[in-house]
């Protein structure tokens, strides 16, 4: 009895201290998701789940996408219930506070470094800010995490997350996979088959699985990987760990960093993860453990990884130390994993700082303001043809009645989505050569997105559009942001000249 109240007050004091972090976290990621301004991908998740049936974006599009739709379903409920696309920001930012919720009360680290997780980037920013499906993975995993020790007496919640997180994309289906491979084994092994709890777990997670499959099967007309430009799988698979973890040693710059900067950041990836490791051998489930976080980097160098993939590894690692964080090594090692994991979340609630302070100081996306130039422009010019070049410039999209664009469907008002069938002559991922095929046309204006110009129109897009017979008109500031580091996503509107020096 008496230590019974002895630890009360100290729980108390906890759970306070968890409650203030919470508030804050959810202050922070509500207050930045308010100023964001959503940009491509989160886009073109929305238009396909507003504008198409439910069987229509399951059964044909989403695999289009290369995922399985489980945020598109998300998004089709949303839409229609009447969320608007600029609230899109509330369905990542919801997810990530039940993550930051199930991290505070449930993982095993001591509190400080519970607090210092919700810091990191994935969690203080890309996977809860920014609303895309790996808000899913950010919140599902923690969640299997918690589970994990009882899976197998209590097996029917974890099967649902295991088939839940088959459902969100590639990387998770391929642990999903690999977590409902080791209860099948752990049930098998606890003879717990007789349990109708434990059939049950099994063919919900099997059945979610094959469902995955089945919506993520890609099609053979789908384009998308011939308008990607690819590292060396070898490449690929370093910035997917460096992405994950630390991805230089400077993170408070705001500048791309190269050489030492990137070669020491890879460096003390490689060696959390050995420590990591270490941790693992040192329990029953190493044979899991240990190969989770290897397929999924295979997986990023053999087939795609893009730079928001790192946080399927990292909330994977996160799973790895939280299941395994009493396994019984020494000090040493027990103190190395306190120090990384400070140092990591040091590094990255850096970036997430930084990042969410410049998203609330200027634009993310310019697609709103660029939308209501491109109504006015052809209020102006009845019956003249606009272009759009680049991917961001679909951006606008969201805030258009109807396609407006000239060179995407003819100008035939849907669908406003990209379409990636190889049949589809616009391309998203354009060459920069692709540019002055476009301006060869001789539409009226073009909005075009300055990430995929030619190097020569990025430098001075004035003087290169006037070659061209084209002027500069408009110009749309926003930027984007990776790790603190700002990524140009302006938009320009260029119109064809009819007098003056530019005319040809």
């Amino acid at each position: 009895m008496a230590d019974t109240l002895a630890e009360t007050p100290g729980r108390g004091r906890a759970f306070v201290v968890q409650s203030l972090a919470l508030a804050i976290y959810a202050a922070w990621v509500i207050t930045v998701g308010l100023h964001h301004e959503a940009w491509f991908d989160e886009m073109q998740a929305w238009l396909l789940a507003r504008d198409n049936s439910f069987a229509t974006l399951i059964g044909t599009y989403a695999r289009y996408e290369g995922t399985p739709g489980l945020w598109h379903a998300i998004l089709w409920v949303a839409a229609r219930a009447g969320l608007p696309f600029a609230g899109i920001w509330v369905l990542s930012v919801s997810c990530a506070i039940v993550a930051a919720a199930v991290v505070l009360w449930r993982a095993p680290f001591p509190l400080p470094l519970r607090i210092g997780l919700l810091a990191t980037w994935y969690f203080g920013y890309q996977y809860s800010v920014v609303a895309r499906g790996y808000c899913l993975d950010l919140m599902l995993l923690p969640v299997a995490a918690s589970l994990f020790a009882t899976r197998v007496q209590r097996p029917l919640g974890y099967g649902l997350v295991i088939g839940l997180l088959a459902n969100i994309n590639a990387f998770s289906f391929l642990a999903a996979g690999l977590l409902g491979l080791e209860l099948l084994v752990r049930l098998v092994q606890g003879r717990r088959l007789t349990d109708w709890r434990a059939i049950v777990a099994l063919a919900l997670a099997g059945a979610l699985g094959l469902l995955a499959m089945w919506t993520a099967w890609q099609p053979a007309d789908n384009g998308f990987m011939a308008q990607v430009t690819r590292m060396n799988p070898i490449s690929s698979a370093f910035v997917f760990i460096a992405n994950a973890l630390f991805d230089r040693v400077s993170p408070w710059s705001g500048l791309h960093q190269n050489g030492a900067e990137v070669l020491v950041g890879m460096l003390l990836s490689i060696a959390f993860l050995a420590v990591t490791a270490r941790l693992v051998l040192a329990g029953r489930d190493r044979a899991l453990m240990l190969t989770i976080p290897p397929v999924l980097i295979v997986f990023s160098g053999a087939v795609l990884a893009s730079s928001w993939h790192g946080g399927m590894l990292f909330t994977t690692v996160l799973f790895v130390l939280w299941t395994q964080w009493h396994n019984p090594v020494g000090p040493r090692t027990r103190n190395a994993l306190i120090a990384m994991l400070a140092l990591l979340e040091i590094a990255q609630g850096m970036q997430t700082l930084r990042s969410g302070l410049d998203d609330i100081a200027r634009p993310y996306s310019a697609g709103r303001p660029a939308a209501a130039a491109v109504m006015v422009w052809r209020a102006a010019h009845p019956g003249a043809r606009i272009d759009a070049f680049g991917g961001q410039s679909f951006e606008t999209q969201p805030w258009l009645p109807y396609n407006v664009y000239g060179n995407y469907h003819d100008a035939a008002p849907n669908p406003q989505f990209v379409r990636w069938n190889n049949d589809e002559t616009w391309h998203a991922l354009p060459r920069p050569g692709e540019w002055n095929a476009t301006l060869a046309t001789r539409p009226d204006a073009v909005l075009a997105a300055v990430v995929w110009l030619p190097a020569a129109v990025k430098r001075d897009p004035a003087a290169a559009a006037c070659a061209k017979g084209y002027v500069l008109t408009q110009t749309f500031p926003a930027a984007m942001q990776w790790r603190g580091i700002p990524i140009n996503n302006t938009l320009y509107l260029f119109e064809r000249a009819h007098t003056g020096p530019c005319v040809v």
